[in-house]
């Protein structure tokens, strides 16, 4: 896979079902692996590159759930400053910190509604 469009139909909405490879937890940073599985970003597993989203509510290993995805606005957040720019980091936690392999995942809205970047 190379993109997001790959999995989903044009015009599908922002928030898109996923079987996890591993426990994730409602606002998990989730990376999209080659199994086409999302993972909870973590220190141990280095993935942050391939980040996808954040996951709307627990999902149960081997179980599906839905992933707000690049391009939309998750509201499973908190302690956000309105404006900011904010990054998952290395260790799969949020901040407003680019150094190290953080990437950006989008600007807050509020405290608790970050819009996703989507970028291909």
């Amino acid at each position: 896979m190379t993109n997001l469009s790959d999995l989903f139909p044009a015009g599908a909405g922002k928030q898109v079902s996923f079987t996890a490879d591993g426990a994730i937890s409602s606002g998990d940073n989730v990376s999209l692996e080659t199994s086409g599985k999302v993972k909870k970003i973590t220190t141990g597993n280095a993935n942050v590159a391939r980040f996808i989203g954040i996951a709307d509510a627990a999902i149960s290993d081997t179980q599906s759930g839905r992933i707000t995805i690049k391009g939309g606005i998750s509201t499973n957040v908190s302690s956000l400053t309105p404006g900011t720019d904010y990054y998952c980091q290395a260790d799969g936690s949020t901040g407003t910190s680019s150094a190290g392999s953080a990437v950006k995942i989008g600007k807050a809205l509020s405290a608790t509604a970050i819009n996703l970047e989507y970028t291909s």
